[in-house]
């Protein structure tokens, strides 16, 4: 099936819209899409976590063995203990950022082009595994925008778009700005080779109502043509130094 062939869901979020409890239900559904795409994610997210760990022990081993040599090279030791420093202090950061996704601060703000290449580096292997070759075309784009939106939608979206595919595709991302406004685009162009691998990793896959409930709750203007995906991100400003 192409994407272009899936029917696109009303832009109603929920039937209970009109009720009382509307907020409620739309908070449930916001939450539950957010939940579904750390899910999802968590493997990318821990194998981040921890590739500045590994290391780590390698380097520890190598001046354990050289230690017990006798006589050790006392500036080979000084290099290794640095390097050991370097790859703590990125641990710690990147421990740091992942917490960012579980919640993050709407005071937040990443320029355009390294918060898409930061969803890309998440992704694109994971993709790549199942049949999907995923192309990052932003470039040069620093206009700042919320870090939450972009990280929620954007990963939602990918996931969506090739949870719904059974053939092989190029997800290509590209993006315009203008004075107020940035346009990401999703492109989903089929493939000649290669087949898709089914996801079933134990739970659930993204929907378009997922994707539509996100961009609600992060302000971002979300809309589906054919076989392209179209987010629009308000342009942000850093705050004044007090």
């Amino acid at each position: 099936m192409k994407y272009s062939d899936i029917p696109v869901p009303s832009a109603a979020l929920t039937p209970l819209a009109a009720s009382a409890s509307s907020a409620a239900a739309l908070l449930q559904q916001v939450e539950a899409a957010r939940y579904a795409v750390l899910r999802r994610l968590s493997p990318s997210l821990r194998h981040h976590m921890v590739r500045h760990l590994q290391p780590i022990g390698l380097i520890y081993g190598v001046m354990e063995h050289k230690l017990a040599r006798g006589e050790p090279d006392i500036e080979v030791l000084r290099t290794n203990a640095e390097k050991i420093n370097e790859f703590s202090k990125a641990a710690l950061a990147q421990c740091i950022d992942i917490g960012t996704w579980l919640a993050p601060e709407s005071s937040s703000l990443v320029p355009l082009t390294a918060g898409v290449t930061e969803c890309v580096g998440l992704l694109a292997t994971t993709l790549h595994f199942r049949g999907f070759r995923l192309v990052n075309e932003v470039e040069g784009i620093d206009c700042l925008v919320q870090l939450g939106a972009l990280r929620m939608v954007l990963i939602a979206a990918l996931f969506e778009a090739t949870d719904a595919l059974n053939e092989p595709a190029i997800l290509t991302l590209s993006a315009t700005s203008s004075p107020q406004t940035v346009r990401l685009q999703l492109q989903l162009t089929p493939r000649d080779d290669g087949c898709v691998e089914e996801y079933d990793d134990g739970y659930r896959k993204l929907t378009w109502s997922d994707v539509q409930a996100l961009a609600a709750a992060e302000a971002v203007d979300l809309s589906r043509q054919g076989a392209q995906v179209t987010m629009s991100f308000s342009i942000e400003t850093e705050p004044a130094a007090a």
